[in-house]
């Protein structure tokens, strides 16, 4: 097996590559950010965290089958973000800007069950980036609030080449991604977020991870004042093979891999609750399948956020 590594990327996070290949796709925005995402309550600062356990136990292969050895991983992040709404407008909108800092804990086994090395420098990559937020739309007489960010990762995480695994992706990427909460009736919502990831050539070498498309996604149902229940989920499809020196067919002609691409699904329950202080919270649990050159497991999520500015 090649080197893996962990990335983190724009409101992120953990997949685990276990294919002997190189490069990997870093991890990404897998069911963070769901309920009400594009709809923050106005201008100011705010504080979000963050908290993402995965546990995987099985790899599957780029026809989805289960391989008969693909060991097991677990991971636990702690992503910081930073959310700047101001009253400058561009387009029609209100421009922000955000910075997310991401530290994360990572073990892994390989299928014999000996540990796999891993960095034990917690810090991921820095993802920061311009947005600009419009509030209180309509769409066909539905009210619509929705947000375009365009987001850079900055690979100044943790990596060093004697570990399998690192916090640190290693590579540049550029993430611009649509989000958008609407509400088709008075107490029903749907939110989502669109995101296009392009990665550059890991630093210092010409191999290049294939673009990718992921989403997250949400039905979201007000319970009771302040108390929202939802189906949530997410999905990931690598649109792009893996390169070496600027050709796809590298991996296919030199290892034999018939598609180097990933793709995973998931969805799960969630509850959110805003409290009578302001503070927004939101627990879910989400089961993956028809996963792809990647693991597939669980994720269990916490998301805390606040507004600083009041």
């Amino acid at each position: 097996m090649k080197r893996i590594t962990i990335g983190l990327i724009s409101a992120v996070f953990l997949c685990l590559r276990a294919q002997a290949q190189d490069p990997k796709l870093p991890a990404t925005n897998l069911g963070l950010s769901n309920m009400q995402d594009g709809r923050p309550p106005g201008t100011g600062l705010y504080f979000q965290q963050y908290i993402q356990l995965y546990s995987a136990s099985q790899t599957y292969d780029d026809k989805g089958n289960k391989l008969a050895a693909g060991g097991t991983s677990s991971s636990m992040l702690s992503l910081s973000q930073l959310i700047y709404i101001s009253k400058v407008k561009v387009a029609g909108g209100n421009l922000g800007w955000t910075v997310l800092v991401p530290l994360v804990k990572i073990t892994a086994y390989d299928p014999a069950n000996t540990p796999i090395a891993v960095n034990p420098n917690p810090m991921g990559d820095i993802i920061t980036g311009p947005f600009i937020q419009w509030f209180n739309r309509k769409v066909a007489g539905m009210p619509l609030d929705h947000r375009f960010e365009m987001d850079v990762v900055v690979p100044a995480g943790a990596w060093q080449s004697n570990y399998d695994i690192n916090p640190s992706a290693h590579f540049y990427s550029i993430t611009p991604h649509y989000t958008f909460t609407l509400s088709p009736a008075k107490r029903f919502s749907i939110s989502s977020r669109q995101m296009l990831t392009y990665n550059f050539n890991e630093i210092g070498t010409d191999v290049k991870a294939g673009a990718f498309y992921n989403a997250n996604y949400s039905l979201e149902y007000e319970m009771l004042p302040r108390f929202r229940a939802e189906i949530a989920g997410y999905y990931l499809k690598q649109f792009d093979q893996d390169s070496k020196g600027g050709n796809s067919n590298f991996y296919q002609d030199t290892y034999g891999i018939t598609d180097t691409r990933e793709r995973v699904f998931a969805v799960g329950p969630g509850l959110g609750y805003v409290t009578p202080t302001g503070l927004f919270i939101e627990v879910k649990n989400m089961w993956e399948t028809a996963a792809q050159n990647r693991t597939q497991g669980y994720r269990a999520t916490l998301v805390l956020a606040y507004k600083l500015d009041k």
